[in-house]
């Protein structure tokens, strides 16, 4: 499912994106808050992309959503964002490019992801696990509507949804 915003495109992730994702995403910066190391080279992240494409764990259990963040004006990618739906729950995440930062993609990416997925996984909760000095992240979180809980795993604090009128 492609999805637009005012500025973006969000497009199902291929294999194919690995060529545009890779520059985006070798930059070591981008793990400081979740410990995920850049990818060794394109041909590995290229692999990763192609089970990525499969749209299911290996054992099944769960449904992976990966879309590729481009600008809509030239098509650029800026970054990508995932969302993995289990039975109960649905972890969503975005990575935006350093350089792409601060500029409000991540907030309006999410926001469309958010969207979309209200209106798809029924009573799932919806969760962003944010380390608790990121942020700007937890920033893109408030701003998409999501709250912090009490809620830790692995030292990141649970964002949930929480729908407009609620």
């Amino acid at each position: 499912m492609s999805l637009s915003t005012e500025r973006l495109r969000l497009e199902p992730t291929a294999a194919d994106d690995a060529d545009d994702l890779f520059p985006v995403l070798d930059d070591p910066a981008l793990g400081r808050y979740t410990g995920e190391l850049p990818p060794d080279d394109v041909e590995a992240l290229r692999a990763r992309l192609e089970r990525w494409e499969r749209r299911r764990s290996p054992d099944g259990t769960e449904l992976w959503l990966n879309w590729t963040v481009r600008l809509r004006e030239d098509g650029r990618a800026i970054g990508a964002l995932q969302a993995t739906a289990g039975d109960r729950e649905t972890s969503i995440a975005w990575t935006v490019g350093t350089s792409f930062q601060g500029q409000g993609f991540a907030t309006e990416a999410a926001g469309a992801i958010l969207a979309w997925l209200r209106a798809t996984v029924g009573d799932a909760t919806i969760v962003a696990w944010i380390h608790p000095d990121h942020v700007a992240s937890q920033g893109v979180a408030h701003r998409s509507g999501m709250r912090p809980t009490d809620r830790v795993r692995d030292g990141e604090v649970a964002w949930e949804d929480a729908p407009p009128g609620l």
